[in-house]
């Protein structure tokens, strides 16, 4: 269960129309070239794509990092976002580092505490506490930076190749992990990963980009009942024949 106290608000459609954006000048380079999409409240969706092509600036756009020259985003008024990197800061212990989570979210100091003590043991913590993140292995980061998004109690996780930089392993591990709090919390989740597996393996919905400027070319199911191989496959194909894959 989610660590006790911790009231996450059920998840929320998000919906993107026809966000462009381009970003530097002489001249502007076109990112985002008129994406669509929609994320029904509570579930999950990944985008795979080439590097580049603009999956991580979406994600910045959803959170309200940038603005879009055009188009809409609805829903996505309250997110937390889960970075590339872990982003702990570097001279909080780990419970601190993951009670600024529920801190961010109103909690008192004490309170934030009480839960991060029991995301802590939740997340297979324990005994790594008081421990500053330079003594922490990729994995443990990693979790207590889940961890802290689980604390910001928000209806919708964007989750930006939030595994990328962990070896095999300890990257499965962190799917079980990831995928029983997302059964149990039931967010909206926007996943960005390079990983085709690992978007097959977490979400319902498997969205092809193409080359920048990014649009959406294919919309793959990837949800319970599915065959893994098959979506996979089907996430390759649209890949190759949009020019993605050499």
């Amino acid at each position: 269960m989610p660590a006790k106290g911790v009231q996450v608000p059920n998840g929320t459609d998000i919906r993107i129309e026809g966000v462009r954006l381009a970003l530097g000048d002489d001249p502007p380079v076109p990112v985002l070239g008129g994406v669509d999409l929609q994320v029904p409240a509570g579930t999950v969706t990944a985008i795979v794509g080439p590097s580049g092509c603009g999956k991580s600036t979406l994600l910045d756009v959803v959170a309200g990092l940038a603005a879009p020259d055009a188009g809409t985003i609805t829903g996505a008024g309250s997110v937390a976002l889960m970075p590339q990197r872990d982003a702990l800061m570097p001279w909080l212990t780990l419970r601190a580092n993951i009670a600024l989570g529920a801190e961010l979210a109103g909690a008192s100091r004490d309170d934030a505490g009480r839960r991060a003590e029991e995301a802590i043991a939740r997340l297979g913590l324990t005994g790594f506490a008081d421990h500053y993140p330079h003594a922490l292995s990729g994995g443990m980061r990693q979790r207590a930076a889940l961890a802290r998004t689980l604390l910001a109690a928000r209806p919708a996780w964007l989750l930006d190749e939030p595994f990328g930089a962990l070896d095999a392993l300890t990257r499965t591990g962190m799917h079980d992990v990831l995928r029983d709090l997302m059964a149990e919390v039931r967010p909206t989740v926007l996943l960005v990963t390079h990983d085709i597996a690992e978007a097959v393996a977490l979400a319902d919905r498997v969205l092809v980009a193409g080359p920048r400027p990014m649009a959406i070319i294919a919309d793959i199911d990837a949800g319970p009942g599915t065959d893994d191989a098959q979506a996979a496959d089907a996430v390759m194909t649209a890949l190759r024949t949009a020019g993605a894959l050499a």
